[in-house]
């Protein structure tokens, strides 16, 4: 038995030295969230998933087809209560309110990979990775940097394992009913992006094979080699949930904290006025998270919007100020 773990330890050898990234559950430095935590304020509420192939060099098996989309909505189920994407496949999620760029992770993505029990270390996992994008209007999608340090001289089998301290913002770089945080910090600023208003979140398999016929890379270059060929019906990555840490509408950021900005009247009949230092801009968005007006200006018209419950973001020199507001 001892010359079995010492056989096994030297081959992890290689795996800890390329390994630089937080670790697995259960080590100190781990980013990795329980799904019960309390820092989830919501769930994704819609899943529109496009399947890749069971084998992307043999088309002639089909698309993965495990799962239905609505297993990706709500919190996390576990094991079996997954989409699966294929290989290339992906998942665009949407929220009840936008994701905003708060203090940290923003939101986690849920996968259903599980530990090595071979493995004595407690560092190696089965995992399906993928990429994460998000786009604050549903058309222009950008991409988190996501870096491999996986090898990718040799093609990880199907059934391979991965450390988790190799890679750095893929979906699915913890087991199962822990999330991998994205703090949207990390993503490049494009003016097409509104970080604090962010309604679709975007995961796309990374297909894993290191054959540059078919072979996808990190944001250094590098092919990312993961568990491949799974062809079977679950094939790719196996998305279970997105958890929401920062969105408009449960944002922790004041509520007209400071005396330097003031929403009133509120309720309010027809003209909103906004009180602040250095006024930027005033974003009037519904429960759905829809962005309806924006202005510059200290008033805001309202009288083409219907009664009801509205969420007013004011962006000033002081910082971002989100007020819930009444239209009567």
């Amino acid at each position: 038995m001892m010359k079995k773990i010492a056989i096994l330890l030297m081959a992890l050898v290689p795996t800890m030295l390329w390994a630089q990234f937080a670790p697995a559950t259960g080590f100190d430095g781990t980013t990795a969230i329980h799904a019960d935590s309390s820092a989830f304020v919501a769930w994704a509420t819609g899943c529109t998933v496009e399947r890749g192939p069971m084998r992307i060099d043999k088309l002639e098996m089909g698309l993965a087809s495990f799962g239905e989309e609505a297993l990706a909505l709500g919190v996390p189920g576990g094991t079996m209560d997954v989409v699966s994407l294929g290989d290339g496949g992906s998942a665009t999620l949407t929220f009840a309110s936008p994701i905003y760029n708060g203090e940290g992770p923003d939101f986690a993505v849920f996968e259903n990979g599980f530990h090595n029990a071979q493995d004595p270390t407690m560092t190696l996992f089965f995992l399906e990775i993928a990429f994460v994008e998000v786009s604050s209007d549903g058309e222009n999608f950008f991409r988190f940097p996501a870096i491999t340090n996986v090898p990718y001289d040799t093609q990880l089998g199907g059934s391979a394992c991965i450390n988790p301290a190799q890679i750095h913002n893929f979906a699915g770089k913890y087991e199962a009913m822990y999330g991998t945080p994205f703090d949207l910090d990390e993503v490049e600023d494009n003016v097409l992006l509104d970080k604090n208003r962010i309604t679709h979140v975007r995961i796309v398999d990374v297909v894993g094979n290191i054959d540059p016929e078919y072979a996808t890379y990190d944001s250094e270059g590098h092919p990312v080699n993961d568990p491949w060929p799974t062809g079977f019906n679950s094939s790719g990555f196996d998305l279970d949930a997105i958890g929401v840490i920062h969105d408009l509408e449960h944002s922790n950021v004041p509520e007209n904290s400071s005396d330097a900005v003031a929403v009133y009247p509120n309720p309010v009949k027809d003209r909103l006025t906004v009180k602040a230092e250095n006024l930027q801009k005033v974003e009037v968005f519904n429960a759905m998270g829809q962005l309806l007006l924006t202005s510059t200006e200290t008033e805001t018209d309202l009288c083409q919007l219907p009664d009801g419950v509205y969420l007013c973001r004011v962006v000033c020199d002081q910082g971002i100020f989100v007020k819930r507001i009444v239209k009567q």
